[in-house]
C-alpha cells in the first residue's frame, strides 16, 4: 500500500495553485499532532498492509522541522510494517534546501526529492509569484547532487501565458530550461501544462481580462518541444506528464496510475481502496479539532461498476503500460459493443493502438489522453 501525507502550509501563494494550503504557520505544531493521530486512527483502512511508498506533499512539506519529521516517522513506524518500503519522497522548493535539511531527510529515510523549480527564467518565476529565483534552483540541485540525494525529480510548468512574452520567446525560454536540465543529468522530470483554475489569482485575472487562457495550439507546440528535447536527452515518457531515465519511475505516483490502493492523511488528502474514495475536509482548523475528538473528517464516495472501470481507463491510458481488456471485463463483465465501436474510431484516428488485450495511446494521442479515455467511458 501507499501513504500520502498532505502538509498544508506554504511561505506564499503561487498565482496558479489551487491546492489546499495556508500561509499562516501558527497551526503547524497542532497540525503535525493531528496528522500523527489520523495515521493511528486510519491504521485499518488498508488492512495493515505493508507500506511500499511514503509521499510528503502539500503545500510545502519541507517547511517541517526535524522534530516534526521525527514525530511523524515514529508514528508511521509504530503503525505500519516498513520492511517492504521502496521509496520515501518529499516535495520541496529550491529556497528551502540546505545541508542541514538534506542530512535530516536522509536520517529519516527520505530518499527522493521532488523539487518545484517550474522554470529557470526569473521573470516568469516572478510572474507566477514563486518564492525562489533561478540561482537558488541551481544551488539546490548542486547541494542535493553533491550530498548523495541524487534521486531527484523536478517539476516544470510549460505553456505559461505572461502577456509580455510571445510564443517565440516562451519557446526560447522552455528550450533554455531543458538545456539546463540536460546539464544536470537528472533521472526524472514532471512537466505540466499551466492550467488556470477559477479559485486562483490567475483565474481572477482571466475574469478581469488581465490574462488570456492558453490556446490549444500554443500548448501543443510547447508540449512537442518538451517531448522532443527530453527524448533526445534519453528520457522515456512513461506517463503523459512524466519522463524517466533508466526506469527511474516515480513509484508512488505510478501507484495512482496503476489503480493501486493508497491512504491519504491530512486536510484535503484523498484515499482509495478500489471500492470507495474518501476525501478529508479542506479546512485546517476543522480538521485539527475533529481529529482531536478521534474522528476523521472525510466525505465518502462508494464506487459503482462504471466508476471503477472509468477510473481504470482514465489512469491507465495516461501511461506506457496502457489498459488490459481482461481487467476491464473483470470489472464490468461483458464489455458492451459501444466500447468497441468507440475504440475502432480512435484506432482509425491513430490515437490508440491495440495488440491482443492491450490498448495503449499513441505518441500522437498523448496530449488528448483524458479526452480519449472519456470517449471509452462506461455509463
Amino acid at each position: 500500500m501507499h501513504l500520502y501525507l498532505h502538509i498544508p502550509f506554504c511561505k506564499q501563494a503561487c498565482y496558479y495553485c489551487d491546492f489546499h494550503f495556508s500561509t499562516n504557520l501558527s497551526l503547524k505544531d497542532k497540525m503535525v499532532d493531528a496528522i500523527c493521530t489520523e495515521i493511528e486512527l486510519q491504521k485499518d483502512y488498508l488492512q495493515n498492509k505493508k507500506l511500499q511508498t511514503i509521499y510528503f506533499g502539500g503545500g510545502t512539506p519541507s517547511l517541517l522541522s526535524g522534530g516534526d519529521f521525527e514525530k511523524i516517522f515514529k508514528t508511521i513506524s509504530n503503525v505500519y510494517d516498513l520492511s517492504s518500503l521502496e521509496e520515501t519522497t518529499i516535495e520541496t522548493n529550491p529556497d528551502d534546501i540546505s545541508l542541514e535539511k538534506i542530512n535530516e531527510w536522509k536520517a529519516f529515510g527520505i530518499d527522493r526529492v521532488s523539487l518545484g523549480i517550474q522554470t529557470f527564467d526569473n521573470d516568469l518565476l516572478k510572474f507566477m509569484n514563486r518564492a525562489h529565483d533561478s540561482h537558488q534552483s541551481k544551488l539546490a540541485l548542486d547541494l542535493l547532487l553533491t550530498n548523495n540525494l541524487e534521486n531527484i525529480t523536478i517539476d516544470l510548468i510549460y505553456a505559461k501565458n505572461a502577456k509580455e512574452f510571445n510564443l517565440e520567446k516562451q519557446n526560447s525560454i522552455l528550450k533554455r530550461d531543458l538545456e539546463i536540465i540536460n546539464n544536470y543529468n537528472l533521472k526524472h522530470i514532471s512537466a505540466y501544462n499551466l492550467t488556470i483554475e477559477d479559485s486562483t489569482v490567475f483565474g481572477k485575472w482571466v475574469k478581469e481580462k488581465k490574462l488570456e487562457p492558453i490556446g490549444e495550439d500554443y500548448a501543443a507546440e510547447q508540449y512537442e518541444i518538451l517531448i522532443e528535447s527530453l527524448t533526445a536527452q534519453g528520457f522515456e515518457q512513461y506517463e503523459v506528464s512524466n519522463f524517466a531515465k533508466n526506469g527511474k519511475y516515480a513509484l508512488h505516483n505510478s501507484a495512482y496510475w496503476k489503480n493501486e490502493e493508497y491512504l491519504g492523511v491530512g486536510p484535503s488528502a484523498h484515499s482509495y481502496n478500489r471500492f470507495s474514495r474518501q476525501s478529508n475536509i479542506s479546512n485546517n482548523s476543522k480538521y485539527i479539532d475533529t481529529v482531536a475528538s478521534h474522528k476523521v473528517p472525510f466525505s465518502l464516495e462508494t464506487l459503482g461498476v462504471s466508476d471503477k472501470a472509468n477510473d481504470y481507463l482514465l489512469c491507465g491510458l495516461r501511461t506506457i503500460w496502457g489498459i488490459d481488456t481482461k481487467k476491464i471485463s473483470q470489472i464490468v463483465g461483458e464489455i458492451p459493443q459501444t466500447f468497441w465501436d468507440a475504440l475502432d474510431i480512435l484506432k482509425n484516428q491513430n490515437l490508440v493502438v491495440q495488440s491482443g488485450n492491450s490498448i495503449k495511446i499513441t505518441s500522437q494521442g498523448r496530449i488528448f489522453s483524458d479526452r480519449i479515455a472519456s470517449d471509452l467511458f462506461f455509463d
